[in-house]
């Protein structure tokens, strides 16, 4: 009888990386830094068994703002950046649209901060 429960398979089992599926697409991702956006955080933000891949939920280790931002984050301040948009008048819209990315969603960040956004 081969016997497949020694030391030195359970090793190798518990040094197998842990994969989750990223609670926004659905991907399964190695649950390490790596690729899990959400791993080391306390409390953890996900349910037990998912994380959020990079793409979704943004790369802090990128240099451009839309991959560090991740599609969730994006979506959060683009969805914004439509609202304050839409309420400008068209002098000041057309100033808003010249505003480079970044600017536009440090600006958005501090309208929630100040509690004029949600």
């Amino acid at each position: 009888m081969d016997q497949n429960h020694g030391p030195d398979q359970l090793a190798a089992k518990l040094e197998q990386p842990k994969y989750v599926t990223c609670s926004c697409c659905g991907e399964m991702i190695e649950d390490s830094t790596d690729q899990n956006a959400s791993f080391g955080m306390e409390p953890y933000p996900q349910d037990q068994g998912f994380g959020m891949c990079f793409a979704c939920g943004g790369d802090p280790h990128s240099d451009d703002i839309h991959a560090r931002l991740g599609w969730a984050g994006r979506t959060f301040y683009e969805t914004r950046m439509s609202i304050v948009r839409e309420r400008l008048s068209p002098e000041n819209r057309a100033k808003f649209d010249e505003m480079d990315y970044g600017w536009k969603v440090a600006f958005i960040g501090r309208c929630i901060e100040k509690g004029l956004m949600i």
